[in-house]
């Protein structure tokens, strides 16, 4: 080192450490709020539409002829369309003795009344506005009975696996049934359980064995649970099933609900109740699932339900949910969950997808409404309920749907 170089480097002083360390204190504690601030705002922002305040009043809108489909139907929370023979497959529980048993909404009295494990497959005539409980051939006796989301693969055109979400209290699992067109029952095959599917909620069918399934939650139950539900925590997920692998085959979604396909099974689409949102999503060759769009909502979305004559998706839900979540607390009193339906469509500007609402009602005719499903060959829609006593409701189309 030269004399010079010896000079300028004595020279130089370093930073005062204190400086430094308030400086940096200083920087940590801005980043600090700015983060949380925005956490912060968007986890109220995200919680607000959950729980739909702020909304006011919701009025009826395109109610006009809709009616309470009669004989007593109670919480068929999702409902499925056979075309080409007019039915629509529901199954159908006790409103009131979900509040002891459910476990989507965390319900889990073991002792509630028998009323609550004695659900029943139900197979309403479109044309003719009637409909038949179904004998559950050769199901287990003794069995709990607590169906939840539904999917259906034709095998010919009057043949048809049906796979039930149960709820038992032994553990939630996957029923396969199986129906023919014209008989007064539908034949018990199996019963699929697996560790990954823990909180089943809807279904989705790819064959005749195979098909996704949400899990709604990641913890059924306790501390982890109210967590998770609280902070709207994206920790749920889809599985893939079938007789050779059982695979995540999408995951990090806030309370994945109900799943619905198009036609061809080329798009899926999930609704992600805690965020409101609705991922499409499109299989890969290894039956994963990926991203192709997600369309952010206004509400409290839970079943899609697939329309094929004009390529929609109409979705269902609750518009001030935090009603439905008091409501299920308070015995021997009917909900009035206000609800709408909106319907999905491709926007031909974007290329992407649009919503628009539909249908909506202040809860005294369409209560907690959780599924429409829409015959357009017989100008129907039908709006199925989660936990109200009146049931199933019936509309026609509604205009712009």
């Amino acid at each position: 080192m030269t004399k010079k170089e010896s000079s300028s480097a004595k020279s130089t002083k370093p930073s005062s450490p204190s400086t430094f360390t308030k400086k940096n204190m200083i920087l940590a504690g801005v980043t600090i709020v700015a983060i949380t601030v925005a956490l912060t705002q968007n986890y109220f922002r995200t919680a607000a539409t959950d729980l739909g305040l702020f909304l006011g009043d919701i009025q009826p809108y395109n109610t006009a002829g809709c009616e309470i489909v009669p004989g007593g139907l109670e919480a068929c929370e999702d409902i499925h369309l056979h075309r080409a023979s007019g039915l629509a497959f529901m199954t159908c529980g006790n409103a009131e003795s979900r509040k002891d048993w459910f476990p989507p909404l965390a319900k889990l009295n073991e002792s509630a009344s028998e009323s609550a494990f004695q659900d029943k497959f139900v197979i309403y005539h479109v044309p003719s506005g009637m409909y038949e409980e179904m004998e559950l051939r050769d199901f287990p006796t003794g069995t709990d009975r607590v169906f939840h989301g539904l999917g259906v693969w034709d095998r010919s055109p009057t043949e048809l696996t049906i796979f039930a979400v149960n709820h038992r209290r032994g553990g939630s699992v996957i029923e396969v049934l199986e129906y023919t067109v014209g008989h007064k029952f539908v034949q018990y095959k199996e019963t699929i359980r697996h560790e990954l599917i823990h909180t089943p909620n809807d279904i989705v069918a790819m064959g005749p064995r195979s098909f996704y399934v949400s899990n709604d939650h990641k913890y059924k139950s306790g501390v982890k649970r109210e967590y998770e539900e609280l902070l709207r925590k994206p920790l749920s997920n889809v599985i893939y099933h079938s007789p050779k692998e059982t695979h995540i085959a999408y995951e990090n979604v806030a309370s994945a609900n109900g799943i619905t396909s198009n036609t061809d099974r080329s798009l899926i689409y999930l609704s992600g109740c805690h965020g409101a949102g609705l991922h499409i999503l499109r299989p890969t060759p290894d039956n994963k699932l990926i991203d192709q769009e997600y369309l952010k909502l206004d509400f409290y979305n839970d079943n899609p339900s697939y329309e094929p004559e004009t390529d929609s998706v109409f979705v269902t839900g609750h518009v001030k949910p935090l009603i439905l979540s008091m409501g299920m607390n308070k015995k021997g009193v009917q909900l009035d969950g206000p609800s709408k339906v909106i319907k999905i469509t491709r926007d031909v500007i974007t290329g992407g997808h649009k919503a628009e609402t539909v249908l909506e009602d202040d809860g005294r005719l369409i209560s907690t409404g959780t599924v429409a499903a829409v015959d357009r060959q017989r100008g129907v829609m039908l709006v199925g309920t989660a936990v109200s006593n009146r049931g199933v409701v019936r509309c026609p189309i509604p205009q712009g749907a």
